[in-house]
């Protein structure tokens, strides 16, 4: 994998440095290469450090302010900036940002390009296609994925103590989060603009479970983030209703079924606990702070009802 990663940046920095081959210059400049790679590959320490680094995805921005020294990072996506989504953005000012467009990337020369399975595709298909070094990560739908992201990242920018540890912490304050061997897990559910509701195979479905809750989206059948009508979800009654904190920019309709009698009838009877949505986004660390705002919920309801 290191011998790899080294010959495609290798291959990058000649065609930058005009080794073009002719037609009848190539089998001796092919052996040329060649060797070179196989030496530069035998003498290069494994999983160098890259201090070009360029991210495109909000998520893989905090992972790079996560484990990366600062002056290594070359240009972060604009997301990284807004308080609203990134919890990491009181670290991000001042890094030049970038909206994913190849123009603004090239003239970085990065090292390593980090990115997202469904961010800014044209452009990651560019790079790679030029021979750039590009991490593309997945999404993440569960906890487990989130520690395997982290160790993704470390690996591909060196930093693979640092992310253990990271990994680490995150155990430790999940163990000290987990409900008590028999402990009731009350109900809970996630409820979204247009009636979304968070169901299997999800983060924030994860986060609910390792917060001691059972998630009614779940056990009504919702896989991913799908729709649930308001009769069905009165109709569950959960104990802990979680909503998030962004607001409209605008009215907008597809929040009118937060504001519906009925569903504040019913909040009335519940625990609604309000989960940033900065903190379960992106499979990074700082779901733990979720897992630590719904266990608070909780103990709450399970003091309530005397159980």
């Amino acid at each position: 994998m290191a011998a790899q990663t080294v010959s495609r940046r290798q291959a990058l920095g000649w065609r930058r440095a005009g080794f073009g081959a002719t037609a009848s210059s190539l089998p001796a400049t092919r052996a040329a290469l060649l060797l070179i790679a196989v030496l530069s590959a035998a003498i290069a320490p494994a999983h160098a450090q890259p201090d070009r680094i360029v991210s495109l995805n909000l998520c893989t921005d905090q992972m790079a302010l996560m484990l990366v020294p600062r002056k290594t990072i070359r240009s972060l996506s604009y997301l990284a900036v807004r308080p609203d989504i990134s919890a990491a953005s009181d670290r991000a000012g001042g890094i030049l940002l970038n909206h994913g467009r190849s123009e603004e990337i090239l003239p970085l020369h990065p090292d390593i390009i980090l990115a997202g399975r469904y961010t800014a595709r044209p452009t990651v298909f560019l790079l790679e296609r030029l021979g750039y070094d590009v991490l593309d990560q997945d999404i993440s739908r569960s906890i487990a994925d989130v520690r395997e992201r982290v160790r993704e990242a470390g690996l591909a920018l060196g930093k693979t103590d640092e992310a253990e540890a990271q990994v680490a912490a995150m155990d430790a304050r999940l163990a000290a989060l987990a409900p008590r061997p028999g402990e009731r897990r009350p109900t809970a559910i996630y409820y979204q603009p247009n009636g979304f509701a968070a169901g299997a195979d999800t983060l924030v479905g994860d986060v609910i479970a390792h917060a001691g809750l059972d998630n009614l989206g779940a056990n009504a059948g919702v896989r991913g983030h799908g729709r649930m009508p308001l009769e069905t979800l009165l109709e569950l009654h959960p104990e802990v209703l979680i909503v998030d904190d962004r607001k409209p920019e605008a009215p907008a309709l597809a929040y009118e079924v937060l504001r519906h009698p009925a569903l504040k009838a019913m909040i009335d009877r519940t625990v609604q606990v309000v989960v940033p949505t900065r903190l379960w986004i992106c499979g990074i660390p700082a779901v733990v702070d979720a897992v630590e705002i719904l266990a608070a919920a909780r103990s709450k309801v399970i003091a309530r009802s005397g159980s």
